[in-house]
């Protein structure tokens, strides 16, 4: 095997949860209760029902539970489903690497493992904090995005990793899932350029669900490419140049579950100060009162969400929940933004454009180039000015960053109990609502996950 993925193997099995400190393995908790929030949530969007409907059509020998669908079906497609149920809100959690991505979308697969092989609650959550320290450290060092490649491209092998360990895979099998996690399953990321469509909340899930199956195909005994990284023709001469690979990703002790972010908001990563400031500008100004909204922001923010011409004339979900105007205006219009911000006909509303209309966004290059200081690769400084002006000529100006959620501003047990009671309105009743809720608070102490897992089973 080359160095780098010998590096990887070799780092997921010394990797232990005695060594994970105090606040990280509470982070790794909160990040798990959020993911199944979120997922409550998911449940009832299209993609997932898709998913859904295709997982029941499979079975196996082996089988993990498809979240409240009441079916079992073979891990890689119940992981595909349970994926899409977490990510396709773009409400849970983010990742600041030079990488991006979105961490909690290997939980899904690393659970199934979990019931598979039995695994207590702490093994489990081992296993992800394992795959967010990987996942961290290849997003800082082996950067693919810049070059057209998608977020999936290293949650493959740090969720291959995740669910070795959890499988008791010996060094060679480990290194055979590393290479065929990530050798047949390189994604695009035209998945989140233009007109977005469903695949931008279903990719990630594509690739956890691709590394599910490698997996076990490497435990089988096939073997793939020996130098995935560093062979001709391998990650680096196609996609990221050479690397050294550190991990940790911060041997300062600082784990990726405690700079990973949190969303208040189902929208886009780099929305959520500016959301949360929108409640300021109504009390400040009616909407017919305002005359302009300007925007200085920082790069990724302007590419991501503010720069397409698609994101002032959203057509479905995926593109609105990604288009800073459309997001700006239902917050000033409706004082939140919520999942029903985004049914078609709240999106179609024409009465909505002239207000989009009046909001501009400009990259400022001293907030791009302040994004990133040195120590704050992964959690990012996310600063952004607005300036709301009135039709009488008065004038808010003021700077935003740190968002409820981020690293500086961390989301509380009760932010995430919240956001639980918040997800499932409409779908979970009170007592399923905190049968979960118990469960889940107090998984770290699960004997195995199997019981633990099966709250999800329905949602009725």
């Amino acid at each position: 095997m080359d160095t780098t993925t010998a590096r990887l193997v070799d780092y997921a099995a010394s990797f232990s949860y005695a060594d994970i400190t105090p606040t990280a393995r509470d982070a790794t908790l909160r990040h798990l209760f959020d993911a199944v929030a979120c997922a409550v949530a998911g449940s009832a969007t299209e993609p997932a029902e898709i998913a859904v409907r295709v997982a029941r059509s499979v079975r196996g020998d082996e089988s993990a539970t498809v979240w409240g669908a009441n079916v079992r079906s073979i891990p890689s497609y119940a992981t595909f489903a349970n994926t899409i149920m977490v990510r396709s809100l773009d409400w849970n959690d983010g990742m600041f690497a030079k990488g991006g991505g979105h961490p909690s979308d290997m939980i899904p697969p690393l659970l199934a493992a979990g019931e598979v092989t039995g695994a207590s609650g702490y093994q489990v959550l081992e296993a992800i904090a394992l795959a967010y320290e990987v996942l961290g450290s290849l997003g800082n060092q082996a950067i693919g995005n810049y070059r057209g490649w998608d977020q999936g491209l290293y949650m493959t092998v740090a969720t291959a990793l995740g669910i070795g360990k959890l499988r008791g895979l010996d060094r060679d099998r480990m290194a055979n899932a590393v290479s065929l996690s990530l050798v047949p399953a390189i994604p695009l990321m035209v998945t989140r350029r233009g007109a977005l469509s469903m695949w931008k909340g279903a990719a990630t899930a594509a690739a956890v669900m691709h590394a599910t199956a490698a997996t076990k195909w490497a435990e089988e005994g096939m073997t793939g490419p020996a130098e995935p990284f560093a062979g001709l023709c391998g990650i680096f001469d196609q996609i990221s140049g050479p690397f050294e690979l550190d991990l940790p990703a911060y041997p300062d002790g600082q784990f990726i579950t405690e700079i990973s972010h949190q969303k208040m908001f189902p929208a886009e990563s780099h929305s959520q100060a500016l959301l949360a400031f929108m409640p300021k500008v109504r009390e400040w100004a009616s909407v017919d009162d305002i005359d302009s909204i300007d925007i200085d922001a920082y790069q990724r923010l302007f590419v991501a969400i503010g720069s397409d011409p698609s994101v002032w004339d959203p057509q479905n979900r995926e593109t609105a929940d990604h288009s800073l105007p459309y997001l700006l205006t239902v917050a000033l219009v409706d004082g939140d933004v919520t999942v029903g911000s985004f049914t078609d006909d709240r999106i179609a509303d024409p009465a909505l454009r002239p207000i989009m209309a009046k909001i501009r966004i400009t990259e400022n290059d001293e907030y791009t180039a302040g994004y990133r200081p040195p120590g704050m690769e992964v959690a990012g400084c996310p600063r952004v000015r607005i300036v709301v002006r009135r039709n009488d000529g008065a004038v808010i100006d003021e700077e935003v960053t740190y968002p409820k959620g981020h690293q500086m501003n961390p989301m509380t047990a009760a932010d995430l109990d919240a956001k639980l009671d918040r997800a499932s309105g409409g779908i979970l009743k009170d007592a399923k609502r905190e049968k979960i809720r118990e469960a889940w608070w107090a998984f770290e102490k699960a004997p195995s996950v199997v019981d633990v897992v099966a709250t999800l089973a329905s949602f009725e």
